[in-house]
């Protein structure tokens, strides 16, 4: 949400600075929209994964779960990496602006997920 806060505000300000009918004015909209259009996609593309890998429906809370003070953030770091990047490709996301998706895909590797599951399970929703 925070994320979504920063971009609206940056697109908001481009717009409001721009004057009525201007090119820039227009471009700034269609940037927000297309900014929106794309986090919205993500963000259903993350659920979708997080549905296929972990074989269930209620997932919306693995989203944002942290685990306990004192354990790692991921156990398998290269299982991590390696849905960190294959959700880069697939997806087209930027990670290291967005922390909501990579916690998500630490907590598919903190479930123990088989890593070829897991990255079928990114290619299916971010292929279409």
């Amino acid at each position: 949400m925070c994320l979504f806060l920063m971009f609206h505000y940056i697109f908001i300000s481009q717009i409001q600075n721009a004057p009525v009918g201007l090119p820039q004015r227009q471009e700034a909209q269609k940037n927000l929209l297309e900014e929106i259009n794309h986090r919205k996609q993500i963000d259903q593309n993350i659920i979708e994964i997080l549905r296929l890998s972990l074989k269930q429906t209620d997932v919306l809370d693995l989203l944002t779960s942290t685990r306990t003070t004192g354990q790692p953030v991921v156990d398998d770091w290269d299982s991590y990496k390696t849905l960190v990047k294959s959700f880069k490709n697939q997806c087209g996301a930027k990670m290291e602006y967005d922390m909501m998706y990579a916690r998500a895909l630490a907590n598919i590797c903190n479930m123990g997920v088989d890593v070829k599951e897991s990255v079928a399970a990114i290619e299916e929703p971010c292929a279409h």
